[in-house]
């Protein structure tokens, strides 16, 4: 018996060097999240059990804004969050040392919408009408990214772009409802909405994508976590085939968790339409257009390359 109690404990330290899993409390991954539809894929994936068939647990922090989430990055706090290009190019210049692993929203015709609009009693009609009109965005953000890009394709240079900032989309819509501006830009839901109610659509990104969402992960959870996040993506891909078979089943998790109005759900009269695509990696010529705008807005204080803002290992076979 004695000798039995002398090799137990040899044979437990045995297995804990062979298997150091063994015994440890699984570390979580973080997911920041701010109430957009772009983060549904996650959402769904959580809801039908793919994180815990992968052997991962993942826990959600929300947020109600990108600033907030993009301190929540600076801060360790989070792990990954859906965001986009120019977050990262801007999260790296700060010192935070973050990269896209994904596109998120973007990939194909339909994705990520944003629609450019004009206020319901204004008598505007098309983009080529906006010259010197101010358009309501967010400023040295994707929304404005998205307004250049806009205008330049509709032929109106550079000085004539005029742009008022109104950061806080409610806010911006109940100006563009009201009249107080002439034109916004919206993402959805809420320039389905801005339809629904009167607004008049003089373009949208459902023809050509213009600007992508990425899923954004801390370089340190990269390096710690590779096998994880590769299970991570796999279940992500899961919930996106679901999404794209019957959209209109996770209707109750856009309205609870992306705050999308009944009015505008999949499948209603002025219903938003959710096209989704499996993980990707953004393209050289997606980062250099983002890379480009930020250096003419002089938004770069140092040159970033692909590789400085993309990490290409999770989706590598």
């Amino acid at each position: 018996m004695s000798a039995l109690r002398r090799f137990f404990p040899l044979l437990l330290l045995s297995l804990l060097l062979v298997f150091p899993g063994c015994g440890q409390k699984k570390e979580p991954l973080t997911i920041g999240a701010l109430p957009i539809i772009d983060n549904l894929p996650f959402w769904v994936a959580e809801e039908k059990g793919y994180f815990k068939e992968a052997g991962l647990e993942v826990r959600f922090i929300s947020f109600p804004s990108a600033v907030e989430r993009d301190s929540a990055f600076t801060a360790g706090k989070i792990d990954l969050a859906v965001g986009d290009l120019l977050a990262v190019a801007q999260m790296r210049q700060g010192g935070t040392k973050v990269k896209a692993i994904a596109v998120a929203q973007g990939r194909q015709p339909g994705e990520a919408r944003f629609a450019l609009l004009s206020a319901p009693n204004s008598h505007l009609t098309s983009v080529a009408e906006l010259r010197n009109v101010p358009v309501a965005c967010s400023l040295k953000t994707i929304n404005e990214y998205l307004v250049d890009q806009m205008l330049k394709d509709a032929g109106i240079p550079p000085q004539e772009i005029k742009k008022v900032s109104i950061p806080k989309i409610p806010v911006r819509l109940e100006a563009l409802l009201n009249g107080t501006v002439k034109a916004a830009l919206l993402p959805e839901p809420f320039a389905s909405l801005a339809e629904a109610k009167g607004a008049h659509l003089l373009a949208d990104s459902s023809q050509k994508n213009l600007a992508q969402t990425v899923i954004i992960v801390r370089e340190e959870v990269l390096d710690r976590h590779l096998p994880e996040l590769k299970r991570l993506l796999e279940a992500y891909n899961r919930a996106v085939a679901d999404i794209q078979q019957n959209p209109q089943a996770f209707n109750r998790i856009l309205e609870e968790k992306a705050q999308v109005p009944k009015e505008v759900l999949p499948g209603e009269k002025h219903g938003i339409k959710l096209v989704f695509s499996p993980a990707t990696l953004p393209t050289q010529g997606e980062v250099e257009a983002v890379l480009d705008w930020l250096k003419t807005q002089g938004l770069l204080a140092q040159p970033l390359t692909y590789s400085d803002l993309v990490d290409q290992r999770v989706l590598k076979r």
